[in-house]
């Protein structure tokens, strides 16, 4: 029986992918081991959404092809890098032993037999969720709702990595979602590349309404979360499904890149989301918003990047992730002009962070001696009590920080706790426990 090691890189959408892979080895007959020491072959499931991930992914094979070079090993890449090298992976990396792309996990056990995978390059990635293993053992999983964008975002090359825009169907995802409670699934995360236009190929209207009511009906989960929204596809049927059901978080993660309609323009961003985002916060007060910015990017000027501080002023998000540009040859932004240096980016950057901290900081002091919901995740021992960090309702794991509280007593991993805002320490929140 091969032992097989599988390493994921990338954002969470790989994560669910490497989930599904690892149920497909094992249901092979393949024994899954977490050390690529021990193991005769290893897959690595690659990102290359940006530059810096693309980097990452070859530096990764590059460290694993030296370990080959000293043992009898196999090598395995998956994923993004695949489909966007195509054929000339083996050109650039002629000592794997095979590859497949997002669309064709399934053919994976046939290389490690040594056997030939016809299309090893399909593009999409809905794979065969029912033998999914769980790769965290915190109550907390990820739901891909859809794969694919038919959005043509000029700095973006999802679409010639991940193919058209494919929805699950209601059903489908629905007894997935009662699997993962089964399971002791606490936390669902709703994830696509674009979670708010899922259903309108399958049923012709945005349906992402439909879906997360349904799934609020499953009483397991607690928390139910809704991740990578592109806002033109909001609608207001689904800002009411957040008000009626009280276990889907006060919570939208929604990239809005920019909100200059220069530089949405040049980007082929909906031209509106100011005033999108605008309408979310006047139909749900308390709303908490993350978002995405890119800076920098070709064209920006002053003028664009201090309209959008004075918009991230106004308070609208509690988090943002502001990145400085990427340019990738292959997405048409890199044929744009009046490229913006490296160092103006950064610099942008950094204010747009100030800013948007300031922002974050006020909010925290409103809440401060307030209850929350807490989901402990990890507790360790620190002198005569306990440290235990974990996250609130407001918090999606990895991206907005965490919270914290010193308990007298062990709090369970993966349990659910109330407990009082106290201050914060940059985006780490301080806690005590509540009555």
């Amino acid at each position: 029986m091969q032992k097989v090691a599988v390493i994921v890189l990338g954002c969470p959408k790989n994560t669910v992918e490497a989930e599904y892979l690892l149920g497909i080895l094992k249901n092979k007959g393949f024994y899954l081991t977490g050390d690529i020491n021990d193991a005769d072959a290893v897959v690595i499931h690659t990102c290359s959404f940006i530059h810096d991930a693309r980097v990452e992914s070859e530096k990764c094979i590059k460290n694993v092809l030296s370990l080959k070079s000293k043992k009898d090993i196999k090598l395995y890449v998956t994923g993004c890098l695949p489909q966007l090298l195509k054929e000339k992976i083996t050109e650039k990396f002629p000592l794997i032993d095979g590859y497949t792309g997002t669309g064709a996990l399934d053919r994976l056990p046939l290389l490690l037999l040594d056997k030939k995978a016809d299309n090893p390059l399909k593009p999409g990635g809905l794979n065969d969720s029912k033998h999914r293993i769980l790769s965290s053992p915190l109550p907390s999983a990820y739901l891909k709702i859809s794969e694919g964008c038919n959005h043509r975002c000029s700095f973006c090359i999802i679409p010639d990595l991940r193919g058209k825009f494919t929805s699950r169907t209601i059903e489908s995802l629905y007894n997935e979602a009662k699997s993962l409670a089964r399971a002791g699934v606490k936390e669902l995360i709703l994830i696509a590349q674009d979670t708010t236009t899922y259903g309108l190929d399958l049923y012709g209207a945005f349906a992402l309404d439909k879906l997360l009511s349904k799934l609020a009906k499953i009483n397991d989960f607690k928390w139910i979360r809704l991740m990578y929204a592109y806002p033109s596809s909001i609608t207001d049927s689904l800002l009411d499904v957040f008000k009626e059901y009280k276990n889907i978080c006060n919570y939208i993660d929604i990239p809005v890149q920019h909100v200059s309609k220069n530089v949405l323009s040049a980007m082929k961003r909906p031209l509106n989301t100011a005033k999108i985002i605008e309408k979310i916060v006047n139909k749900i007060p308390g709303i908490v918003l993350r978002t995405s910015i890119i800076t920098g990017f070709p064209g920006e000027t002053g003028k664009d990047v201090k309209e959008l501080i004075d918009f991230i002023k106004n308070g609208y998000f509690q988090y943002a992730g502001v990145f400085e540009y990427s340019d990738q040859k292959e997405v048409a932004s890199s044929k744009l002009k009046s490229r913006v240096s490296q160092e103006t980016a950064k610099q942008r950057r950094v204010e747009i962070e100030k800013a948007q901290y300031d922002v974050f900081k006020t909010k925290i002091d409103v809440l401060k001696n307030k209850e929350t919901e807490f989901f402990a995740e990890s507790c360790v021992k620190k002198g005569k009590k306990y440290l235990v960090t974990g996250r609130s309702a407001f918090q999606a794991p990895d991206i907005d920080g965490c919270t914290e509280i010193l308990s007298k007593k062990a709090l369970e991993c993966g349990g659910f706790y109330k407990v009082i805002i106290k201050n914060n320490e940059g985006y780490k929140i301080k806690t005590e426990a509540a009555g």
